[in-house]
């Protein structure tokens, strides 16, 4: 049946489909489509715009006995079949008309009330709820406020009808005081509305009269009855953001000579938002001036009160770490020799975290820095053994993943020109959150003089001396001697290998990356930043560059790498370590002020003053030939002239020069092996073959852990999944690839325990970022300890 319809009144758009009689012409067509009794694309539907059109199509129908409907329609009833909503009495046919809401696109809007349609499709969708909660008054005020808003009330003046009418509904659907008092500033005013809301949320934890100082004290009342939990998600009102400022600036000034106590201080970081950039400054401040000892609970408070505040990166909570006095590294016995995996083991786990706490905070410490030299001392005399080791020397790490470059169809090799332990976190965790998943981690020694010139050659290469050729020569050789003469592409910059097209042909890529340099040999802290914050700005551009690079590649994830690799460390040189020499020769010496190192002919060698050698070294270089030898100075001794620039150097022998952290990422997901867990030294009861425990005592307990893994493995935590256990003591190793470790459990089994026969583990543990868990079983015996003792039965 052909369904004709006339709508009083409206002059529209017509729903696509819909034949349109307007004309005599229109007319004679529409006769004729009811005469075959189909309409055109298919439709069952004529609209006509007049009524004299209308009245002859229904005679026509009757006269001629065909069968179809003919329908008399308002735009209301028209706009309550189209919308498929209930239309409300208040909103008559004339407003439907004026305000062409037939006219409006709702295709993506479901909803059965006319009210919600309307405010979804000029606002937001957070119009639909029935109840005004948490979860959506944020997007609400975001959606009342700004110029388009005003344009769209004034075009459509039925949308504040529809808002009065949603209020209602909030107001019905709720017993809320403040729900009701939102309500009704919502519709009044809601941009003086947001502006209070964000008073509230950034001073709601300082005295109460900072709230006053800025609104009214009726309203400051009514503001406090509102859970502060329900605006967190609130866009700040910046001419709100500046009152409230103004207040915390003079809280902090009032209060800040008086904090002498971690407690005091804790009340005061209890008393900020967490929303500002500016807060979090004051802290720092705070922290600065050293009133009062920071532990590593104050820290974590603070990272967890800032966490969702914008302007604050993971590198500026990294730097907090420099307010907790790290523990001391261990000193080695009088008569120890370490070998090179205790070497690395000490200078990256215990030395380099508390060598950068020292720089940090000006902190010279000659016990510790007797060990360095130590260390100087040692690699000086094992210098030619470890180079040759290709698992030790930095010039075999791209030679160790040879078979891995080749199985690649495309491989990025990011040398990063300086960059130490100190700051590799920083890069690992911004390659780790653009989607790359680390493989393979490890630690190398660099040649000396630890400096570009002496070490990236010879890296590329994988041999000793390269003088004169280019690094995209170097690694052409390479490419033909080992990588199956892969095609190399060298890129000077992230904006190269940004522009870069990809080929469809197997390739090696080097991105020589250089500003990390920069940024270590510059004084970043004269600028008011950080090394830590700057180092993130670097690292987060190469990883979004890597991402942007992968993403357009067509290839299998698997064969996509990542070989990250530094050429040299750096180190930062505390006051009390430097030694100036006022000597013409030793200001022509020590010209660079990046390098500790000097280089003369050997024939020249006589001719430097002897005391310079008592706080170094005179090196020769073991694997090629050349006619220099050079000043290496030993720990952190330093005899170029006192400068004034704070910042990195390198060129010497202390561990955080020496040595340098190699990785490969992919973006796939490593296929680690899990750890093996065995129980150590259980009582066994020899008849009943079950180990022997008893309730309601400490019971210690040690579980060896074997790591198959080249990756470090980390012990997070251990749970007692059954029997009832209260554990009261655990410890959380890190097990190094391919080694094993112990962990020690105290447990304290409940008397319920001695209804069960089997104890249960749970491990937690994390490798490469990523964290997962192991069980460890035994069945077991749970006995009372009163029954314990001996008797003749046991012999």
């Amino acid at each position: 049946m052909i369904e004709v319809s006339y709508i009083r009144d409206y002059n529209g758009i017509v729903p696509e489909g819909t034949f349109l009689v307007e004309s005599d012409v229109d007319y004679v067509k529409a006769c004729c489509i009811l005469t075959a009794n189909v309409v055109p694309s298919g439709s069952t539907k004529v609209w006509v715009r007049q009524k004299a059109h209308f009245i002859w199509l229904r005679n026509f129908a009757e006269q001629t006995n065909i069968d179809c409907s003919c329908i008399e329609k308002t735009p209301r009833l028209m706009l309550a079949e189209i919308w498929n909503v209930a239309i409300p009495e208040w909103l008559d046919d004339e407003t439907v008309t004026a305000e062409r809401l037939l006219d409006l696109d709702i295709t993506n809007i479901k909803s059965k009330r006319f009210e919600d349609t309307m405010l979804t499709l000029f606002f937001d969708k957070a119009f639909y709820a029935e109840k005004l909660e948490s979860g959506n008054l944020p997007d609400i005020i975001s959606a009342l406020i700004g110029t388009e808003v005003r344009k769209s009330l004034k075009s459509h003046p039925v949308l504040r009808k529809c808002l009065e009418e949603k209020i209602k509904v909030w107001v019905r659907n709720t017993h809320e005081k403040w729900v009701k008092g939102i309500c009704d500033n919502l519709l009044q005013d809601p941009e003086n509305l947001w502006k209070e809301l964000t008073l509230w949320l950034l001073l709601a934890g300082y005295p109460q009269k900072s709230l006053e100082y800025v609104v009214p004290l009726q309203r400051a009342i009514s503001l406090r009855t509102i859970p502060l939990e329900i605006i967190q998600d609130l866009q700040l009102n910046l001419v709100a953001k500046e009152q409230a400022l103004t207040q915390i600036d003079i809280f902090f000034k009032d209060l800040e000579s008086s904090v002498k106590s971690s407690s005091e201080f804790r009340k005061i970081l209890e008393c900020c938002s967490g929303r500002l950039e500016k807060e979090f400054q004051f802290i720092i401040k705070l922290l600065l001036s050293k009133q009062f000892e920071v532990s590593q609970e104050e820290v974590d408070l603070i990272r967890q009160r800032f966490k969702i505040c914008p302007g604050i990166s993971s590198a500026t909570f990294a730097s907090l770490n420099r307010f907790i006095v790290p523990k001391r590294p261990s000193l080695p016995e009088k008569n120890d020799l370490w070998d090179s995996d205790q070497w690395l083991e000490w200078a990256v786990d215990e030395y380099i975290p508390y060598r950068h706490w020292q720089t940090q905070n000006l902190y010279y410490d000659a016990e510790i820095e007797d060990v360095v030299g130590s260390f100087s001392d040692w690699y000086m005399s094992e210098y030619a053994a470890i180079h040759k080791d290709s698992n030790k020397s930095l010039i075999h790490a791209l030679g160790r993943w040879r078979q891995d470059i080749i199985n690649d169809s495309l491989s990025l090799i990011l040398l990063i020109d300086c960059l130490p332990v100190t700051f590799w976190h920083i890069f690992n965790a911004t390659l780790t959150k653009s989607g790359f998943y680390r493989h393979e981690i490890g630690n190398r020694f660099v040649p000396l003089p630890s400096d570009t010139e002496h070490s990236k050659g010879s890296l590329l290469s994988g041999s000793w001396g390269n003088v004169g050729k280019t690094y995209e020569n170097i690694l052409k050789e390479r490419s033909e001697n080992d990588w199956g003469g892969r095609r190399i592409v060298y890129l000077p910059n992230l904006k190269y290998l940004s522009e870069f097209e990809l080929p469809d042909e197997p390739i090696v890529m080097l991105l020589n990356f250089l500003p990390v340099d920069e940024v270590l040999h510059s004084n970043v802290e004269l600028q008011g930043s950080t090394y830590e914050e700057e180092l993130y700005r670097l690292f987060a551009r190469i990883s979004e560059s890597v991402k942007s690079l992968f993403e357009k590649w067509q290839g299998q994830p698997e064969r996509f790498s990542v070989y990250a690799l530094s050429d040299h460390g750096a180190c930062r040189i505390l006051n009390e370590e430097k030694e100036t020499l006022d000597s013409k020769t030793i200001s022509k010496l020590f010209a660079n002020e990046k390098h500790r190192y000097a280089r003369v002919k050997q024939s020249e060698t006589g001719q430097i003053p002897d005391n310079l050698w008592d706080f170094g070294y005179k090196f020769s270089q073991p694997f090629i030939k050349e006619d220099s030898a050079y000043f290496i100075p030993r720990g952190h001794n330093t005899v170029s002239l006192v400068s004034s620039n704070k910042g990195y150097v390198h060129g010497g022998t202390s561990p955080e020069e020496v040595i340098v952290p190699i990785a490969v990422f992919k973006p796939v997901k490593a296929e680690w092996t899990e750890p093996a867990l065995r129980f150590l030294d259980l009582k066994i009861d020899q008849k009943s073959g079950r180990a022997v425990f008893y309730i309601q005592r400490v019971v210690p307990l040690q579980i060896e852990v074997q790591n198959p893994n080249r990756e470090n493995v980390r012990i997070l935590r251990v749970d007692v999944l059954s029997p009832d256990t209260d554990v009261k003591a655990c410890t959380t190793p890190d097990i190094p690839g391919n080694k094993n470790g112990i962990v020690e459990v105290d447990c304290y089994f409940n008397k319920s325990a001695r209804q069960e026969n089997e104890l249960r583990l749970q491990f937690t543990y994390e490798i490469a970022g990523e964290e997962k868990i192991k069980q460890l079983h035994a069945t077991v015996d749970f006995k009372s300890a009163v029954t314990g003792g001996f008797s003749l039965r046991d012999l």
